[in-house]
C-alpha cells in the first residue's frame, strides 16, 4: 500500500507567507493610524499625510515580499545580481508608473495642489481628496470621484482655484441706454457690498466694457473665499443684478 504523505515543508510555507501578510496589513493600518493621529497633533498637512502613509506602505510591502522570497528558499543576492539585467526591462514595463511616481514628488515638493483645494484639469474640475504618490483623486461638483495619473498633471495645464483665499465671481450684463449708468453703478455696488458672502475688504468693481447699438455692456465683480460655492453665488450675483435693472428702469418711466 503507497501511502501519500503530506508535504510539511509547502504547509509551513503557506502558513508563514500568510503570517507576514497579516502582519503586513495590520502594521500598515496601525502606521496609518498613528500618522493620522500625529498629523493631526501637530497639524501636519494633509498632502503630506497622505504622501507618507503611501510611502509607508509600500515600503511594508517590499520589505514583506523580500521576507517572503527568504521564506520560500529564493536567493535574493541572485535577484538582485539578476535585477541588472532584467532592469531595463522592467524599467520600460513601469515607465508609467515611475512617471507617475516621480510626479506626486514633484507635486509635493512644488506645493501647487494639496489635499482640500479646487483644480481644474482639461474639461474635469474638483475638489482634491486625496494627493497619492502615483494618482490625485478629485470629487467634482456632482459627487463624482476622478482619478487623475499624476503624470497628467505634471504633463498639462491645470488650474488651482483656491491658492489664493480670495476668489472672484464675475458677470457680464447689458445695461440699456435709458437707465442712468452713474446711479445704477453706485446702487448695485452698494447692494453687492451687503451680500453676507462678500468680502468686505475687498470691495466689489463695475467695468465698462463695451458699447453697442442696444446699451452698455458691464462687468462686474466681486470677491470670496468659498469656491465650492460660486455657482450659488453667481446665481446671487445675477439676482441682484436683475433687480437693480428693474428698479432702475422704473425710475426712469
Amino acid at each position: 500500500m503507497n501511502l501519500i504523505f503530506p508535504n510539511y515543508q509547502f504547509i509551513e510555507n503557506i502558513i508563514a507567507i500568510a503570517v507576514i501578510l497579516i502582519v503586513a496589513h495590520v502594521l500598515i493600518n496601525v502606521l496609518s493610524y498613528l500618522i493620522n493621529k500625529f498629523g493631526a497633533k501637530i497639524e501636519l498637512e494633509k498632502t503630506l499625510e497622505y504622501l507618507t502613509k503611501d510611502l509607508v506602505k509600500y515600503l511594508i510591502y517590499i520589505i514583506a515580499f523580500i521576507i517572503i522570497l527568504e521564506v520560500i528558499g529564493i536567493d535574493i543576492s541572485g535577484i538582485l545580481i539578476s535585477l541588472g539585467i532584467i532592469g531595463v526591462v522592467i524599467g520600460f514595463a513601469a515607465r508609467d508608473v515611475i512617471s507617475n511616481f516621480m510626479s506626486g514628488i514633484f507635486l509635493l515638493a512644488d506645493k501647487t495642489v494639496k489635499v482640500g483645494e479646487f483644480i481644474g484639469v482639461g474639461n474635469v474640475e474638483g475638489k482634491v481628496k486625496k494627493l497619492g504618490f502615483r494618482t490625485t483623486t478629485l470629487i467634482t461638483s456632482d459627487n463624482l470621484v476622478v482619478t487623475i495619473p499624476n503624470s497628467v498633471l505634471s504633463k498639462n495645464p491645470y488650474t488651482n482655484h483656491t491658492y489664493f483665499d480670495e476668489t472672484r465671481v464675475d458677470l457680464e450684463v447689458l445695461v440699456p441706454y435709458e437707465i442712468d449708468l452713474d446711479e445704477f453703478k453706485s446702487s448695485l455696488l452698494k447692494t453687492i457690498s451687503k451680500l453676507n458672502w462678500v468680502l468686505k475688504d475687498i470691495h466689489p468693481k463695475i467695468f465698462m466694457t463695451e458699447m453697442n447699438e442696444t446699451g452698455i455692456k458691464l462687468k462686474i465683480s466681486a470677491w470670496f473665499n468659498e469656491y465650492s460655492k460660486i455657482e450659488e453665488y453667481r446665481m446671487d450675483l445675477a439676482n441682484v443684478i436683475r433687480k437693480q435693472i428693474n428698479i432702475s428702469k422704473e425710475k426712469n418711466l
